[in-house]
């Protein structure tokens, strides 16, 4: 028997400001403004009912502004970007070259001085969306968060290896559709569509 379906709408922040090929995590960075003509285009595409949540960083809740006026999303500490430590603010290339005896081939497990793993990370997502998705049964969420927050949201939906989630594009102000249910006491996920671009 198929139970209350509630759906995930995730949408990823806007581009930031000066943080090209850098590790800016949990930096509170601002982002580049939406044009509107696109903005109208994503927010064509949301239900005019939802709980709008956020991550507590700047650049997730203005993009969420930015696609609905007025909106005040929930701040939810559990979808903030990942830790990267003292990586923050540096550039890839230059904690690469200070850091060529890390397994690199293995990222989830990567632990930046002070920060966390991306494995840490998706333990928190994992349980946001459950607590949240049971909270909110039956409601349409849209959540504006970061790429690796939707990467984890996806892996639990699809019950894939942390390593193949890191693999998914996640493009700035893409959408990502995600719904559940239970059926017979079984959590159950779909996926509707992942790192839908506005032009898409």
């Amino acid at each position: 028997m198929s139970g209350t379906r509630t759906e995930w709408i995730w949408i990823r922040h806007a581009p930031v400001q000066g943080q090209e090929s850098r590790y800016y995590g949990q930096l509170d960075v601002a982002p580049e403004p939406v044009d509107p003509s696109l903005a109208g285009v994503i927010a064509r595409r949301l239900p005019a009912t939802s709980v709008w949540l956020s991550s507590p960083l700047v650049r997730a809740r203005a993009t969420a502004l930015a696609l609905k006026d007025g909106v005040d999303p929930i701040a939810v500490a559990a979808f903030n970007d990942q830790n990267y430590g003292l990586w923050q603010g540096r550039s890839f290339n230059d904690v690469f070259a200070a850091n060529r005896t890390l397994d690199w081939s293995n990222p989830v497990d990567i632990q930046p001085p002070e920060g966390e793993t991306f494995f840490d990370l998706a333990t928190r997502v994992y349980e946001g969306v459950q607590r949240l998705t049971e909270h909110y049964a039956g409601h349409t969420l849209v959540s504006v968060a970061h790429a690796n927050v939707i990467r984890a949201a996806v892996a639990l939906a699809l019950d894939i290896d942390l390593g193949m989630a890191l693999r998914i594009e996640v493009a700035p102000l893409s959408v990502t559709r995600l719904g559940h249910r239970i059926v017979d006491g079984v959590s159950q996920w779909s996926i509707g569509c992942i790192n839908l671009e506005a032009g898409g």
